[in-house]
């Protein structure tokens, strides 16, 4: 065997591995956009698709460009109105078309509230911890949704949304003690791209052992930092 040849045959996983980590970030981003241009298609197919049905053509790649286009007008229309009386009163009748649903009450309530928890001001509950998991001497990222009482104890509780790498939109949700948080200054912002880059874009130091849920004057994200003039 040539000896060029059999030095690339064992230096070949190592490439792999090396040409992998190099594609990986524009891999992540493309899937993130290939998702998001999907279930902007299925807004828009709701339009068009029984537009299409009704001329007898059959759908294609002109179809879906154009379900996406119309779920940008869609979305543009919704959000322009959002914002005016017209359409917080047609808000207000849509929660209550889909609150006269069963089940369909119960998750638009929860959807509703999960993304208000979110969009709570940063100076008034501070988002994102550390939780134990799976020992005590391992931590993982969550973000806390809801703080409550036990029944029983009247301890304080924490619900926390835990996602996952390195789609944040799928997770689960952990009930731990408020006591055995540990608060970080990060924002939302912040602790989603650490989620999404498996730790890669990490800060060079974040709180570790200190538990217990912080002073109101101490939560909040970080003031930004100062840029010296140009000499």
């Amino acid at each position: 065997m040539d000896p060029a040849f059999r030095q690339f045959l064992i230096r070949w996983p190592q490439t792999l591995a090396v040409g992998a980590i190099t594609l990986a970030p524009l891999a992540l981003t493309v899937w993130a956009l290939w998702l998001l241009a999907k279930l902007a298609a299925l807004l828009g197919a709701l339009v068009i698709r029984p537009l299409t049905a009704w001329g007898g053509s059959e759908p294609g790649l002109a179809t879906t460009i154009l379900e996406i286009l119309t779920a940008l007008i869609i979305l543009t229309v919704v959000g322009t109105l959002a914002r005016g009386a017209a359409g917080k009163a047609v808000g207000r009748a849509v929660d209550d078309a889909i609150g006269r649903i069963p089940i369909g009450r119960t998750i638009y309530s929860s959807a509703q509230k999960l993304i208000a928890s979110f969009q709570s001001p940063m100076e008034k509950a501070q988002k994102v911890v550390l939780i134990e998991f799976p020992s005590e001497e391992m931590k993982t990222v969550g973000l806390v949704t809801q703080i409550f009482r036990a029944a029983d104890s009247g301890e304080e509780l924490a619900a926390v949304y835990v996602p996952t790498t390195p789609n944040p939109t799928s997770g689960y949700v952990e009930i731990v003690p408020v006591d055995r948080l540990i608060w970080l200054d990060w924002t939302l912002n912040e602790a989603v791209q650490f989620v999404v880059s498996a730790g890669v874009t990490a800060p060079e130091a974040i709180k570790y052992r200190t538990r217990g849920r912080p002073a109101l004057d101490e939560v909040g994200p970080r003031p930004p930092e100062e840029i010296p003039p140009a000499p």
